[in-house]
């Protein structure tokens, strides 16, 4: 693959699985845009990425992806950049927890916090989808959606005799299940344009959102087909498959968890 033929834009780039994606994408000859609020990762990575592969392009942004404004400010800048993008990768979320680590009870969510978790995991995958539209029609790109298995089984329970077995909290696991929902919706609508739109659901990955105590994984691999958590390049390479992927594939979730849940 030929330096600058290809361009992906990747939001949340500057965490865990964020960073395994652009390192991936960068290794496969495509320029980047990298997205974070976390300047100093952010900052951290376009350096790591340019001193590794300096024959691409790395485009860093410090842009709140919930906010429509610098969100279209963005796309202009891409587009001015890049002309049309070929990936665009919604990675950006937050699973906020209770100051040991563990799962917040749901009464026990703020209100504030309900809407920052919907703001910033839901309501930026469609405007980023909604403003970039126009830069992803110009290659025909592809639309890859970073969900969660809470997506679909809601989140869990203190007690692993209860699956799932999970840290994640109603407000983070209902803002998936909505990742998972637009996906269809705009899968459908994007048919006509030839963008398919998929969407990624982890299960537990290995330094992902949950700070895990010895404890709590080895209850939560009592619940685990394979008794392992995930890693991060299991979704990258999730991502590459997909990369291959055309229309067939449009509006599903590909469920990555190594069989702790097994749905359609």
């Amino acid at each position: 693959m030929s330096s600058g033929q290809f361009t992906a834009v990747v939001t949340g780039a500057g965490g865990t699985i964020g960073r395994c994606l652009s390192s991936r994408l960068a290794s496969m000859g495509y320029n980047l845009v990298i997205i974070d609020t976390h300047k100093i990762n952010l900052d951290a990575l376009q350096s790591k990425i340019q001193s590794e592969h300096p024959e691409i392009q790395v485009l860093a942004l410090d842009v709140n992806i919930a906010a429509p404004q610098e969100v279209i400010r963005a796309s202009q800048v891409v587009q001015d950049r890049f002309k049309g993008i070929d990936i665009l990768i919604n990675n950006a979320g937050i699973s906020p927890k209770l100051s040991n680590g563990k799962r917040i009870p749901a009464l026990n969510i703020d209100d504030d916090e309900w809407d920052l978790v919907m703001e910033t995991n839901l309501k930026s995958v469609f405007l980023m989808c909604k403003y970039f539209i126009d830069v992803l029609k110009a290659k025909e790109g592809k639309i890859i959606n970073i969900a969660s298995m809470m997506g679909i089984t809601g989140s869990g329970v203190d007690t692993n005799l209860i699956f799932p077995y999970s840290v994640s909290a109603a407000h983070y696991s209902a803002s998936k299940a909505g990742v998972i929902n637009l996906t269809k919706s705009l899968a459908r609508e994007f048919g006509e344009l030839n963008i398919p739109v998929y969407a990624i659901a982890p299960g537990a990955v290995s330094g992902g959102m949950g700070k895990f105590d010895e404890d709590f994984i080895k209850n939560l691999k009592e619940q685990i087909p394979s008794h392992q958590l995930g890693d991060p390049e299991e979704i990258v390479n999730t991502l590459t498959f997909l990369l291959t992927s055309g229309m067939s594939l449009t509006g599903q979730t590909l469920h990555v968890n190594h069989g702790w849940f097994m749905g359609g």
